[in-house]
This record gives structure tokens, sequence and C-alpha cells, in this order.
């Protein structure tokens, strides 16, 4: 039986992090990729995450939560344009770091996000990352990003990853 996310200290598998719940997958994650994620936060716009909440990461697939809170909203009080290209990238490069690959996240070389519909400051948004596509030198995610209230897709992304 899986573990089931829970918002605990901010502090996967004894490392300083913005991401909650991870603790709870430290069991099912190899070293680097516990490294990783104790690295989210304290680098340029991952820090904009902060709250997020790690629901599953294994076989490549990720789901997060996300509330859409200050940090992340834009100047009419939704989520931001930008915080969902970079919800994106994290959550599905966490996708890849999960497919069996020693927990590498490879190297962003194509990223594209269409937008559909607002999610409202106060709400929270689930993000679920699955990796279409792993060969020897490329991988290719979709990321599905949805209203957690509704479940209505607010927009939807497709990541290429250079595999390193």
């Amino acid at each position: 039986m899986r573990p089931r996310a829970a918002i605990l200290d901010p502090n996967p598998c004894g490392r300083e992090s913005i991401v909650r719940g991870a603790r709870l997958w430290c069991g099912h994650m190899n070293d680097t990729l516990k490294e990783r994620l104790g690295l989210l936060g304290q680098h340029g716009y991952d820090r904009s995450l902060v709250g997020m909440e790690v629901l599953e990461a294994e076989g490549g697939r990720a789901r997060v939560r996300l509330p859409v809170e200050a940090p992340v909203q834009n100047m009419g009080g939704a989520l931001h344009g930008g915080a969902v290209a970079t919800l994106v990238d994290v959550v599905g490069t966490l996708a890849i770091m999960t497919a069996d690959r020693d927990g590498r996240p490879g190297v962003s070389t194509d990223l594209n996000v269409s937008w559909l519909a607002p999610a409202p400051g106060g709400s929270a948004v689930l993000v679920e990352a699955t990796v279409l596509k792993s060969g020897r030198t490329l991988a290719f995610v979709q990321v599905d990003v949805r209203r957690e209230t509704d479940g209505v897709l607010v927009a939807q992304g497709r990541m290429t990853k250079f595999l390193s």
C-alpha cells in the first residue's frame, strides 16, 4: 500500500525543502531524487512553489497540489501564467526523475503551455505529469493542471528533456 499524502514538516528525508508530503515518499525514492527534492526552493523560480505538496512520485508519474497563494498569483489574484510554466517544468522533471533514470533530471529543451481557464486565489490546483516516452537521449512529458474544486483543466503543458 502506497503512503497517502499529508502536510508534514516541509523537510523531505531530513533536508530543508519547500515540498510538503515528500517525506512520505522517501522510501520509494533513490538518493539522487531525495537530494533534488531537498534543493527545491533554494534557487530561482522554484521559490514560488512554496507549499507544493507531493501526492505521488513514482514510475514516470508525479502528482502535486499547490495552493494558489500570493507568491503564485497575478495582479488579478488568479494563478499566474509564469507559475503555471514553472509547475510544468518542475513537476514534469519530477516525473522524469522517477522513470528508472537514477533520479537524474535532464535538461529542458522545449516547453509548451496552453492556458485554458483561471484558478482563483485562495483555491488550489492539482498537477499531474506523465512521461509519454523516455528514450536514450530524450524524454517527453505531458502535464495537466486542474482546479482542485471542480477538476476543470486550467492548463496543459508538454515538455521535452535532453537526458544527460
